[in-house]
C-alpha cells in the first residue's frame, strides 16, 4: 500500500533557487517560504486570534502568563496549510461544492452528497481556569504558585521527569499542565459531545438515566486523554473528566464530579476567535492518578468522526465535518434526510470528503475514499453519523492515547449490506483475528437472540459470553435509532441484529506510546466500511473479577 503522509511546515520538502527557499506542495507547486511565514504570523498578530483575545483579558492573567512561559501560546497561532490546494480553479469548484453529482457516493442504502474542504485550517481550543477560581480553590495568585501546583500534580505521575526545568520541554510539569488544557480542533460547547443543544433531537436517542452522553479526546499534552460529559438531570451541563450517571455513581459505584465548563450564555466575553475558541472551567484540568486510574478505567467509546482533528476543525462555511449542517428544511438542517439519490441538486445531505495525506491520525492512499457523514437519525448509526470508507479500504488509524494497561479494541458498525466487504484487523501491524465478513449480520450467527427473547439474566449473560468468545458483541443498550421527541425504550441497538460490535483484538501499552488500528479490505473488488465508533475497553472492564461489563 502506498502511504501518503501529512505535510507539516517544519518537515516540508524545501529547495533553494536564487537564495530563495520554497515549500513544495502536494501537487508539486513551490511556494516561497517567506509567503508561508507571513501566513503563519498574520493570524498570530490578528486582533481576533486566540493569543490576542487571552492577553487582553485581565481575568485570566495567570493562565495567559503560563501559556507564554511554556511557549504554548505560539502553538495557538493557527494558520492555513499552504501545501493543500487544487490543480485548477475548476477542480476546486467541482470538488468543494455540493453540486457535482459525480461526488454523490453510494453508501449503505442511499447516496451521500460529498464535497471537500476548500482550504485546510488548523485551530485550537483552550480551557481556562480564571484567576479568581485559582485563588479561591488553591490559593494560587501567581505564575510561581501555578508552577508549584503543576509540579505537585505531575511529579507524582511522571517522577522520571521531575528534574526537567525547561518549561518549553513537553516533559516539564508546567508545560504538561497547560498543554492538557488545549485541544487541537474547534471545541464548540454543543459539539464536544453528541448533545446537540436544547433545540436538537439527538439527545432523545439516548437512555440518559443509564449513561451520560460522553466523548473522549487527546490533548496537546503527549499521550494524554480527556473526557467530556453532558449529563441530564440536576447536574446538566458540560463537564470535564467526570464519571458517573447524572448526579450519582455509575453501576460500578464510582462518581467523580469533574470540572464544569461555563455555558456560552454565561460567558461575558466573546470566546470565539479567528483560529479557535476558549472556555472557562470551574477547576483545573489535570491528567493525574485519579483521571488515569478512575475516570479512564471505563469503556472509552469514541465516535470515529472525532478521531482526527481535521474532522472537527471549522471549514470555510464556519461549520465542521462532524455534525455538518445539511440542506434539509427541518430542525434548521441539523440532520439529513434518508433515501437520498445520486442527483446532487436534489440531495440535501452535505457530507465532507478528505484527501489522502491531509487527515491527521489517518493513513490511506488514493485507492481509498473517506468522507464524514452528516447526521441522519433514521439510520442505524450510533449518534446518527459515521466515517464512510470505500474502495480497497486499507486504512491505518492512530488509536486514542490511553493510560498504561491492556485494552480490547472493538469496532461498532451496521452489518448486513452487500456493499460491505471482508476486513482484516491489525493492531500495531499484527493481525489480530481472521478477516471478518461484514456482509453478514453480526450476532444473527447466534440465532438473533435479543434480551427480550432470552429473558433470564443468567441466560443473557451466557449468550453474551459466547458471542464475545467468537468475536462479536451486541450493540449498546443505551441508544436507539430513529427520530424521537423523548427516549421511549423502543428497540435499542442491543436488540437489533445488524448493529453490532466486532472485537478487533487487544494491545498492551505503557501509556507513553502510540498504537494503531489497521483495517484492510481483503476482497479484490471495491467495498465499503461504515466506521462508526470504536471502543477501548480496559482489562478491568472486559475481564474484571468484581463487576461484569455494563450492557449500556
Amino acid at each position: 500500500m502506498k502511504r501518503l503522509y501529512i505535510s507539516l511546515i517544519g518537515a516540508a520538502c524545501c529547495m533553494c533557487a536564487s537564495a530563495q527557499e520554497y515549500l513544495k506542495t502536494q501537487d508539486g507547486v513551490y511556494i516561497p517560504l517567506d509567503k508561508v511565514v507571513s501566513i503563519k504570523t498574520s493570524v498570530r498578530e490578528h486582533e481576533g486570534a486566540i493569543s490576542k483575545q487571552l492577553e487582553k483579558n485581565s481575568d485570566i492573567s495567570i493562565y495567559t502568563e503560563a501559556l507564554n512561559a511554556t511557549g504554548l501560546m505560539d502553538a495557538l497561532k493557527c494558520y492555513e496549510d499552504p501545501t493543500y490546494g487544487w490543480r485548477s480553479d475548476q477542480d476546486r469548484i467541482d470538488s468543494c461544492t455540493w453540486t457535482n453529482s459525480a461526488l454523490c457516493v453510494m453508501g449503505d442504502a442511499e447516496y451521500d452528497n460529498v464535497a471537500y474542504p476548500e482550504i485546510r485550517k488548523y485551530e485550537h481550543t483552550i480551557f481556562i481556569c480564571p484567576d479568581n477560581v485559582l485563588k479561591s480553590k488553591y490559593g494560587i495568585t501567581s505564575l510561581s504558585d501555578l508552577r508549584k501546583k503543576a509540579k505537585e500534580v505531575y511529579d507524582a505521575v511522571y517522577p522520571e521527569d521531575a528534574s526537567v526545568t525547561d518549561e518549553k520541554d513537553s516533559r516539564n510539569s508546567l508545560n504538561r499542565f497547560m498543554a492538557y488544557h488545549i485541544l487541537n480542533f474547534t471545541g464548540d460547547y454543543y459539539k464536544l459531545t453528541a448533545y446537540d443543544g436544547d433545540d436538537g433531537k439527538l439527545q432523545f436517542n439516548f437512555n440518559r438515566k443509564k449513561m451520560d452522553i460522553a466523548a473522549w479526546y487527546e490533548t496537546m499534552m503527549p499521550h494524554s486523554l480527556i473526557k467530556f460529559s453532558y449529563p441530564s438531570g440536576s447536574q446538566s451541563g458540560l463537564f470535564v473528566n467526570r464519571r458517573g450517571v447524572q448526579s450519582r455513581a455509575d453501576e460500578r459505584g464510582v462518581y467523580v464530579c469533574g470540572a464544569k465548563v461555563t455555558s456560552p450564555t454565561d460567558m461575558e466575553v466573546d470566546q470565539t476567535c479567528v483560529n479557535g475558541m476558549f472556555h472557562y472551567v470551574d477547576d483545573i484540568l489535570v491528567y493525574d492518578k485519579t483521571t488515569q486510574t478512575v475516570v479512564c478505567d471505563d469503556i472509552i467509546r469514541t465516535d470515529c468522526n472525532t478521531l482526527s482533528p481535521d474532522f472537527m476543525t471549522r471549514l470555510t462555511d464556519g461549520d465542521m465535518a462532524r455534525g455538518h449542517k445539511t440542506r434539509a428544511s427541518s430542525n434548521n438542517g441539523m440532520y439529513g434526510n434518508g433515501a437520498q439519490g445520486p442527483n446532487a441538486a436534489s440531495n440535501v445531505n452535505t457530507c465532507i470528503g478528505f484527501k489522502p495525506g491531509y487527515v491527521r491520525n489517518f493513513e490511506f492512499d488514493e485507492d481509498t475514499h473517506i468522507h464524514v457523514r452528516n447526521r441522519c437519525l433514521d439510520f442505524w448509526s450510533y449518534e446518527g453519523d459515521a466515517v464512510l470508507i470505500q474502495g480497497k479500504c486499507d486504512v491505518k488509524v492512530k488509536l486514542p492515547s490511553v493510560p498504561a494497561g491492556t485494552y480490547e479494541v472493538r469496532l461498532f458498525t451496521c452489518t448486513g449490506f452487500t456493499s460491505y466487504g471482508v476486513v482484516a484487523f491489525y493492531i500495531d501491524d499484527v493481525m489480530q483475528v481472521w478477516p471478518v465478513d461484514l456482509r453478514k449480520g453480526g450476532y444473527e450467527l447466534f440465532n438473533n437472540k435479543n434480551d427480550n427473547e432470552l429473558g433470564d439474566p443468567e441466560v443473557i449473560a451466557a449468550f453474551d459470553r459466547t458471542a464475545h468468545n467468537k468475536g462479536w458483541m451486541k450493540g449498546p443498550g443505551v441508544y436507539e435509532p430513529g427520530t424521537r421527541s423523548a427516549y421511549s425504550s423502543a428497540t435499542p441497538m442491543r436488540n437489533l441484529s445488524n448493529t453490532v460490535r466486532c472485537v478487533a483484538g487487544t494491545f498492551t501499552t505503557d501509556g507513553k506510546s502510540d498504537h494503531y488500528l489497521r483495517m484492510q479490505q481483503v476482497l479484490k473488488e471495491n467495498a465499503s466500511l461504515s466506521f462508526d465508533y470504536i471502543e477501548l475497553a480496559p482489562k478491568t472492564v472486559y475481564d474484571g473479577d468484581e463487576y461484569k461489563e455494563s450492557i449500556w
